[in-house]
């Protein structure tokens, strides 16, 4: 039956009108097959949920108990804050077992490990029962056996569905898990890489950006105004200037050094991607600055330029 989200059924009819070959599409009268019951499937999902119910009674109850103790010794939001952490520490470790259940070599680690919490947090109920009084801690071995219950219902539930495989099979099914792994790791590592770069650019760009302007031979500096020079016996019309001093710029291969280190960068970006093999002296030459600073601005561009390649 459609539904709101959900597109009726059609089927595509191809017929021929008047000579011409068309498709449309009518709604799809046909029943499908209904699947049969699948009393195993039913069963298996009943399984996990009286699982995941034993497992949720089993933490609240182990919250509860355990949080009373440590109740004695710090405020309540803590002791039952860190209570959740014993049981939640075991159910935690059914997840991995149940992620692993194809690699028997590696689910035994998880399995091993929710054991022994499982007997820490049994053990904490009992001592929280045996501080009740004389019976209490037959309330307490019963409080951890619940927890010991759960457990034991998640085992047998993963029994049921694991699949045990020979040794080559699970061997080829780890390689595949490795491969795909390596490949997804290789990616993030070099998206994790391009990123750095980047940023390093953009840093080394902001830094040269706050550097003090360096003297160079292109830089227009301003003089003062010549004064005129008078002898003693010379009229005051015929008084000579001094000659202005001459404004020198220098230029390389018929282009003007540019000032500013965003420009130095972009000028020997342009003769890169033009093909030309820039040294950290020929860098120098053409910027007209020391080959220090010549050599940082050679390095970013370079970077820019893998950038863009």
């Amino acid at each position: 039956m459609p539904t709101l989200f959900r597109r009726a059924p059609t089927q595509t009819v191809t017929e021929n009108v008047n000579g011409v070959t068309v498709d449309y599409e009518i709604p799809d009268t046909t029943t499908p097959p209904r699947l049969p019951f699948n009393l195993d499937a039913t069963l298996r999902r009943l399984l996990f949920v009286f699982a995941i119910t034993m497992t949720a009674g089993a933490i609240l109850w182990g919250t509860v108990a355990i949080g009373g103790m440590l109740q004695l010794l710090a405020p309540a939001w803590a002791a039952y804050l860190v209570a959740g952490v014993f049981d939640a520490g075991w159910a935690a470790c059914l997840i991995a077992e149940w992620l692993l259940r194809y690699d028997s070599t590696r689910a035994q680690a998880p399995r091993n490990a929710g054991v022994a919490m499982l007997v820490v947090s049994m053990a904490a109920i009992i001592t929280h029962g045996s501080l009740a009084g004389s019976w209490g801690w037959i309330v307490g071995i019963v409080g951890a056996l619940v927890s010991a219950a759960a457990k034991g219902v998640w085992a047998i539930g993963m029994h049921t569905i694991r699949i045990k495989l020979d040794p080559k099979y699970e061997a080829y099914l780890r390689t595949l898990q490795q491969q795909t792994g390596t490949e997804q790791a290789l990616a993030l590592g070099e998206r994790d890489r391009m990123l750095t770069q980047a940023r390093t650019v953009a840093l080394r760009l902001a830094l040269e950006a706050r550097r003090p302007a360096e003297t160079t031979v292109d830089q227009i500096t301003d003089h003062p105004e010549s004064t005129p020079v008078q002898a003693p016996d010379q009229p005051v019309n015929q008084v000579e200037p001094t000659p202005e001093p001459v404004l020198v710029q220098a230029a390389v291969h018929g282009a003007a050094r540019p000032v500013q280190p965003e420009d130095q960068v972009t000028e020997l970006l342009r003769r890169l991607k033009l093909g030309e093999h820039i040294t950290k002296k020929g860098a120098a030459e053409i910027l007209g600055v020391p080959e220090s600073t010549a050599y940082r601005r050679l390095a970013a561009a370079q970077s820019l330029l893998r950038q863009y390649n």
